[in-house]
């Protein structure tokens, strides 16, 4: 079987000269689904060369056209062969297949922005919406690794809250002491990397009555809802676009100075550090966690971007000018970056998003019921001189920004 590709203005046809059976109907797939991850939303599949088409040849036009369907996306037989034709007629697929089982859908008005080969797609959601940011404990103990029961707080992970920071699934202190590893929380389900020695990241996911809980040792909570989804894709012929460039576009968007962004988007790769071992035991006086060689057995970092073409939810907050609560929280995003942030990502394994608007709690729980989680880790810039990684950078996604009205410090387990 042959495959041949013609960029059409509105689309990509793909032609296919010779059989489509079982073997050669998961070459196909495999060759559309790569067309998806390149974020091709609109495909024609054109027959008029194929010969033969079994059962198993059908099975994969229907698996690609839901597949695209999933993500506000079109897939259409074009031209099909007499052969083709009479099996689809046969099997009662035509209607589907061809585009003549319903109406295409209304595109819906956005404005659009283009900022260093990035186009942006800006949807309305709650404009003059904000959200209240509360801080929780000291993240500066982190370097002497020296928390204790005082400083843990249970935090109930709601649908309308975004939180980061080191905390672990459980009901105390003594339940996690061995357990408390970097966590980001969304839309009710949370991921945390555990430093159990196991490596393996775990998560909850809330439903019906039941709201999962994390114990923390610090943190950034934020409530209410956000006022914009930018979708946003780079322009063909570009790079990637890094965290920091996408934070100050979204920023710019909602003029705002400090703001709580969440990106689900396919990674170029991420550069970001994860703790080996739970930080309850402290070090000698005058010793830092952070001090070289003893960082090698505290954090796990990648000289190089990690878990390049994977999807990637990430949240935080950043500031262009931090208050001096929020200070101790937050660094530089990028060593030219005048945005000072904090951001925790939980990477999954690649599967293609939907165009268009996007409800957020509804992305998030389809990405955990997938399942395919692959770590959790908080999100650096490496700007070595010679070895550095640079940032982590993103082809294409959504993003949630909504500005921040307050900031304020509590312990409260709420």
């Amino acid at each position: 079987m042959e495959i041949q590709r013609h960029q059409r203005p509105d689309h990509l046809e793909l032609s296919i000269e010779g059989r489509l059976d079982g073997y050669w109907a998961q070459h196909l797939s495999t060759s559309v689904a790569d067309v998806m991850r390149e974020g091709t939303h609109a495909v024609r599949l054109n027959l008029s060369r194929t010969s033969y088409i079994s059962s198993a040849g059908v099975g994969v036009l229907v698996e690609m056209y839901k597949n695209f369907s999933a993500i506000n996306g079109s897939f259409r037989v074009i031209e099909p062969s007499r052969q083709v034709l009479q099996i689809l007629e046969m099997v009662g697929l035509a209607g589907m297949l061809f585009g003549t089982a319903a109406a295409p859908a209304v595109p819906i008005a956005v404005r659009r922005k283009e900022a260093g080969g990035v186009i942006y797609e800006i949807h309305d959601q709650a404009p003059g919406s904000q959200l209240s940011c509360r801080l929780m404990g000291d993240p500066g103990r982190l370097a002497s690794a020296d928390f204790a029961a005082a400083d843990c707080r249970v935090l109930p992970l709601s649908e309308s809250r975004l939180a980061l920071g080191l905390g672990a699934f459980g009901d105390d202190f003594d339940h996690c002491r061995d357990r408390f590893g970097e966590f980001l929380a969304l839309s009710g389900a949370g991921a945390f990397q555990p430093t159990d020695g196991t490596n393996f990241p775990d998560y909850m996911v809330g439903s019906g009555n039941f709201v999962p809980r994390l114990s923390t040792l610090y943190g950034l909570c934020c409530d209410g809802p956000f006022s914009h989804l930018v979708r946003f894709e780079t322009a063909a012929g570009s790079d990637a676009v890094t965290l920091s460039a996408l934070v100050a576009n979204c920023m710019d968007i909602a003029n705002a100075e400090s703001a709580a962004v969440v990106i689900l988007a396919e990674s170029a790769g991420l550069v970001g550090a994860a703790l080996k071992r739970s930080p309850i035991a402290p070090l000698s006086q005058d010793a830092s966690l952070f001090a070289y060689p003893d960082v090698r057995r505290w954090l796990s970092f990648s000289p190089e971007r990690s878990h390049s073409r994977a999807l990637a939810l990430i949240g935080g907050v950043a500031s262009l000018a931090p208050p001096a609560e929020l200070r101790p929280f937050v660094r530089p995003l990028a060593r030219s970056s005048g945005i000072a942030g904090h951001f925790h990502a939980a990477a999954f394994g690649y599967r293609p998003l939907k165009k268009g608007e996007l409800d957020l709690k509804t992305a998030v729980r389809g990405l955990f019921d997938g399942g395919g989680l692959e770590g959790v880790l908080h999100l650096l810039a490496d700007h070595r001189d010679i070895a550095g990684a640079g940032e982590s950078e993103f082809l294409r996604g959504a993003c949630w920004v909504g500005p921040i009205g307050q900031f304020r410090s509590g312990d409260q387990n709420s």
